[in-house]
């Protein structure tokens, strides 16, 4: 990777990552990585459970497609989203504390 990254250095790229790229203060690239570890759990459980996007939608009283977007973009879901489909799912606030 180090090679990688001096070879594309070398031909005039700047190899940064994408919360230097965004200009993410230190807070937001946190609750970046709070909403992805919250969504890949969401994910994670949903399979575990045998759910379809479907089935969850309508245990947590949503749509399909707002579940299809919390785990493929965690940015357009709220937290509170997030904790609510994973607490109908069996997480407990142990458990979810953990991915914080």
């Amino acid at each position: 990777m180090r090679k990688k990254k001096e070879k594309l250095e070398k031909a005039g790229f700047i190899v940064t990552d994408a919360s230097k790229w965004l200009g993410l203060s230190k807070e937001e690239e946190a609750l970046v990585e709070i909403r992805v570890n919250l969504a890949r759990e969401v994910e994670r459980l949903r399979r575990e459970n045998g759910l379809t996007q479907k089935a969850l939608a309508e245990q947590i009283g949503t749509k399909q497609p707002a579940v299809a977007r919390m785990v493929s973009n965690p940015s357009s879901t709220t937290i509170d989203s997030l904790m609510k489909a994973l607490l109908s799912l069996g997480s407990t606030p142990r458990k979810i504390a953990a991915l914080l």
